[in-house]
């Protein structure tokens, strides 16, 4: 018996495919889509998760051989619920149910050939997770900060002061916290103690592993001047990692309309001219903006392109509370927040101000190009991909993929009228039908949509970027560019089909920044050294130097 389970379109109709010996060879015992993406092997049978048509995760589904079809475990009926497995071993799972800064958990227990059962397991908080470890429930309370022995209850350790935790994460015969540090990624092994926490470099990100000879931790770390690189964790030790020598990282802020102040994450390559800026902007469902070397971001150090991650409210940067700042009634922080961390760039002696481009894909398409039409004459260059341009016609749309699970983030238009008139505001379809034709000063963009995307609404990508060139008073040839891509939200077509499109719009961004032909070599002599230290970013306005 064996299981298949892929999206060949990219449009994230999962499909799965399970097999069974026969005479012959192999016969196909069982078909199904839409479904998540993965499946576990579970006692003697296999464990998945079916989505709904709107490609809500809502069922668990245990198959066996012997039987004639799947049993149902559990339902979430709740359409602003999904479901998620959260850790799998031989004879037992646990399942949550997720909604708005809620969870809710099961223990799925399989012995020999039955079914599995299902048992609700009792928290002491809603804003849990939970995993398995050597055979033991573990439970992390993440707003007072403890790790639970569930079945033994009892205190398995405090989490350190200055780290907000996250989520469980088992590796081999441990089990690590995942959360944040100063406001960047960090790595916990509580087994070891409170100095036994490890944060990656700034805008970067770190995966772990264990040795297995040694059973040493290794952090596989990685940033915008940090190539990939293997390095062991040593307890009360920073990581050791070779930079590119690309840029130097700074770390700044920017007070936003409250007065809150906006981190902001920037890379400054080396000379005494003004650089051209990428910004890069997302904001919303508490992901963090940060993510591993890039070929294309290193392409635009190396021209003398400096590049910036604003890192607004509505991101999970600074932990939980972060991420509400900006959801429902306070959506409209997040373009409040970019503004004001573009003023802050805009004002910074190394950079050009009249050489910008704001980079976003998906939601945060929605604040960068909101944003852009309140101070046009800021950037050079909107560049978005596969963006949520008409959250009003989302989410009042019952047929729209996610909608049900997208209020939870933007509020409900449906019954909230101030919600209506926040997100018609907000709304950059609903700004940009505003403006006469030819009336603008619009700057070139480059827009995204892709033939399979089971997320944002093409046909409203499309309508922008027809009242995009419109409105403009540019009528330069390609002042508007819209590409139509295979695949879906998340994978293109092929990675082929993905590298040519990438390149294109890097091209496309090098023109619009009137960056160098030539790379120039890295400054000065890449050597180890510790990483980037940036203090907690709401201490100050200014902006210091650091190591890379």
């Amino acid at each position: 018996m064996f299981a298949v389970v892929g999206d060949t379109d990219g449009d994230e109709n999962y499909r799965l495919l399970i097999y069974t010996a026969a005479a012959k060879g192999v016969e196909l015992a069982h078909d199904e889509a839409p479904v998540s993406p993965r499946v576990r092997a579970f006692g003697s049978g296999l464990l998945w998760i079916r989505r709904d048509r709107f490609l809500r995760p809502h069922q668990l589904l245990w198959w066996h051989p012997e039987s004639a079809r799947p049993t149902v475990l559990s339902e979430e009926t709740d359409s602003t619920r999904r479901l998620e497995l959260r850790s799998v071993t031989d004879d037992t799972a646990i399942l949550a149910s997720r909604g708005s800064d809620t969870a809710r958990h099961w223990i799925i227990s399989g012995h020999d050939d039955t079914n599995p059962t299902c048992q609700s397991l009792t928290q002491r908080t809603s804003d849990a997770d939970v995993t398995i470890s050597q055979q033991t429930v573990v439970v992390l309370d993440r707003p007072n900060g403890r790790l639970w022995d569930y079945c033994r209850e009892h205190v398995l350790a405090e989490t350190p002061s200055g780290f907000s935790a996250e989520h469980l994460q088992p590796s081999g015969d441990a089990f690590l916290v995942i959360g944040r540090a100063n406001g960047r990624q960090a790595i916990w092994l509580p087994a070891h103690g409170p100095q036994a926490i490890w944060t990656a470099p700034p805008a970067g990100t770190m995966l772990p592993a264990f040795d297995s000879g040694n059973e040493q931790l290794i952090l596989l770390a990685s940033s915008p001047v940090h190539r990939p690189q293997a390095v062991p964790a040593e307890v009360g030790k920073n990581l050791s990692l070779e930079s590119t020598g690309r840029a130097s990282a700074l770390c700044l802020d920017a007070a936003s309309e409250d007065d809150t102040m906006i981190p902001i994450t920037l890379f400054l390559p080396p000379g005494e001219q003004t650089h051209p800026l990428v910004v890069h902007v997302y904001g919303a469902y508490g992901i963090s903006l940060e993510g591993p070397f890039d070929p294309f971001t290193d392409d635009l150090l190396a021209r003398g392109v400096a590049v910036a991650y604003c890192h607004i409210r509505g991101g999970g940067e600074l932990g939980p509370q972060w991420h509400r700042q900006a959801t429902g009634e306070y959506r409209y922080r997040t373009i409040d927040d970019l503004l004001a961390c573009l003023a802050r760039l805009r004002a910074l002696p190394a950079i050009a101000a009249d050489r910008i481009v704001v980079t976003a894909a998906s939601a945060g398409g929605l604040t960068a190009a909101t944003a852009c039409l309140r101070q046009p004459t800021w950037l050079r260059g909107l560049h978005l991909v596969h963006p949520f341009l008409d959250p009003l016609a989302t989410l009042t749309n019952s047929a729209s993929n996610l909608a049900s699970t997208d209020r939870a983030e933007y509020g409900d238009p449906r019954h909230d009228p101030a919600i209506r008139d926040l997100l018609q505001r907000l709304s950059p379809m609903a700004r940009i039908q505003e403006l006469p034709a030819q009336s603008y000063p619009l700057p070139r963009a480059w827009i995204r949509a892709a033939e399979r995307d089971a997320r944002a609404d093409n046909d409203a990508i499309h309508r922008f970027s027809q009242h995009y060139r419109d409105a403009s008073n540019s009528r330069r040839p390609g002042h508007v560019i819209q590409r139509v891509t295979p695949g879906g939200h998340l994978a293109g077509g092929s990675i082929e089909a993905a590298d040519d499109e990438n390149t294109l719009a890097h091209a496309w961004m090098l023109d619009v920044l009137g960056a160098p032909y030539e790379p120039n070599k890295p400054a000065g002599t890449v050597g180890r050294s510790d990483p980037a230290t940036c203090s907690t970013p709401s201490t100050t306005r200014t902006g210091y130097q650091t190591e890379p």
